[in-house]
């Protein structure tokens, strides 16, 4: 996939993450205003119903009690004009009268009784429209009763949460707040109003004032869960979002660098077997068989140029190895001076060649350890090989090879230091990356697969060892090895 393919799925991705986003923003916001609607049609309603209440049950009250002294004047007037009801008026003498005279003194008598009710149920309506209102609101209303209806009606509602209330009289004073109410923590229209006895006679502005603290959390805990999924599932999706184009970019490097690979490894085989099949073809020449000096030469060209293609072959293998986990290691006690001493020996003629210089600085005393040996000197060799490859060209090679032990003997450490090119620090953190490759500007003599590094690392680990490197540009590079030694294993 190209680059610019992959920078258009992200911005798409992108695009579609924040639309989607804005969308569930806009949904939560009208839920979010529909729910206080509801909360506000539910404790208005809830007022309306707690001020119809408080008016009934002042009717009754007021009826009861006046009911109960004018029904004693009643009962005397009554009395004294000989109207009482049938059963205690009625005796043996009016027996003997006719059963018309009986029906209609009866209903006489009754119908002067309905009259005299009515009538004092009238005063006592028309009394109680006028005296009611003159009252203080204070007066009207059981403060603790008051807040008992209206947390019953609101529950009805099902609406649960704190609230605190106010009486206003109709002059604008407070007649009475909650426990604990103060007016400075709310808005001055923060509040749900409702009038107290709208049906007066004549109707004061008399109002039940009604405050909710902690409203916006409760609207908006009654719609948490739904909120909190959406939440989850965005996240979910704005982290597989950028996994994806993660996993492209990383794939699309690895891309590029298979390809770099491929065109490499090519040009390393071409080299060595074009050199071979040139070497072969003049051996059939019958002058140069007749040259036992361009035979020799002939000769040593096919074989290094065999070896050289060896090598590379071999590199190619390690390929395997590293994806192989369960590659076969022997591993056995080992002297790693000895093992560092050889590899040094070895690399001394191809670094004098190049008129540099190297040295063993070996002050490990125990240096014992449970190695590969044919690994462990591979990795040795890659590092050395590595310098080699990015030296200077204007200075000359000086490579530095250090064993020591920590304190307590328990671990070998490994420095191979080297005056070289450097590494900058924007590629130090790729370096042990497969077929990673410093670019060595517009010079391409360095050849390689990229694989050394990433084979170090590999077989270090397996060696439950680390390695590090610290490098300066254009100052060299050191690379450290830590590995148990025998003690350390013995403990």
């Amino acid at each position: 996939m190209r680059k610019q393919t992959i920078i258009l799925l992200a911005i798409a991705m992108v695009i579609t993450f924040l639309g989607l986003v804005l969308v569930q923003f806009n949904y939560f916001n009208t839920l979010m205003e529909m729910r206080r609607a509801h909360f506000d049609k539910a404790v208005k309603q809830s007022l309306y119903q707690t001020s119809r209440i408080l008016e009934e049950e002042e009717t009754v009250n007021y009826l009861n009690m006046a009911l109960k002294s004018e029904g004693k004047d009643l009962q005397q007037e009554l009395k004294n004009e000989g109207i009482l009801p049938f059963h205690s008026t009625i005796n043996l003498s009016d027996r003997s009268k006719s059963n018309n005279n009986i029906v209609e003194d009866l209903h006489n008598r009754l119908k002067k009784n309905y009259i005299r009710q009515k009538v004092m149920m009238t005063d006592v309506a028309m009394r109680w429209l006028k005296e009611a209102p003159e009252k203080p609101i204070n007066e009207r209303i059981n403060t603790d009763h008051l807040a008992d209806l209206l947390r019953k009606e609101l529950s009805s509602m099902g609406i649960e949460t704190p609230f605190y209330i106010t009486l206003v009289d109709y002059k604008g004073n407070y007649v009475h707040k909650s426990t604990d109410f103060d007016s400075s923590l709310f808005e001055e229209e923060d509040y749900y109003s409702q009038i107290l006895f709208p049906n007066d006679y004549n109707p004061k502005m008399n109002f039940l004032r009604v405050y909710f603290p902690e409203r916006d959390s409760y609207i908006f805990h009654t719609m948490f869960q739904s909120a909190l999924t959406s939440i989850i599932m965005s996240v979910v999706l704005f982290l597989t979002f950028v996994f994806t184009i993660y996993l492209l970019i990383r794939q699309h490097r690895v891309a590029e660098i298979k390809t770099d690979f491929m065109n490499n490894m090519t040009h390393e085989f071409k080299t060595p077997i074009s050199s071979i099949s040139l070497a072969s073809q003049m051996l059939n020449d019958e002058n140069i068989t007749k040259s036992p000096e361009l035979m020799k030469r002939i000769s040593r060209t096919i074989g290094d140029e065999t070896k050289r293609l060896s090598f590379q072959v071999e590199k190619v293998l390690q390929i395997s190895l590293l994806e192989n986990e369960k590659a076969i290691m022997k591993f056995k006690e080992a002297d790693i001076n000895t093992i560092v001493e050889d590899v040094v020996d070895n690399f001394k003629i191809k670094v004098k060649s190049k008129g540099g210089s190297i040295k063993a600085d070996l002050k490990a005393t125990e240096s014992l350890a449970t190695v590969d040996e044919l690994h462990f000197t591979n990795v040795i060799f890659n590092l050395l090989d590595n310098a080699v490859k990015y030296a200077k060209h204007e200075e000359p090679l000086h490579l530095v090879v250090r064993t020591s032990n920590n304190d307590d003997l328990s671990q070998l450490i490994i420095k191979i230091e080297d005056n070289g090119i450097g590494i900058s620090k924007e590629h130090l953190k790729n370096i042990f990356d497969k077929f990673h490759r410093v670019p060595t500007g517009n010079v391409h003599n360095v050849k390689g697969f990229g694989l050394g590094l990433a084979y170090v690392k590999k077989m270090v680990a397996k060696h439950n060892g680390s390695i590090k490197a610290e490098s300066e540009l254009g100052v060299g590079t050191v690379f450290t090895i830590v590995i148990p030694t025998l003690k350390k294993i013995s403990l």
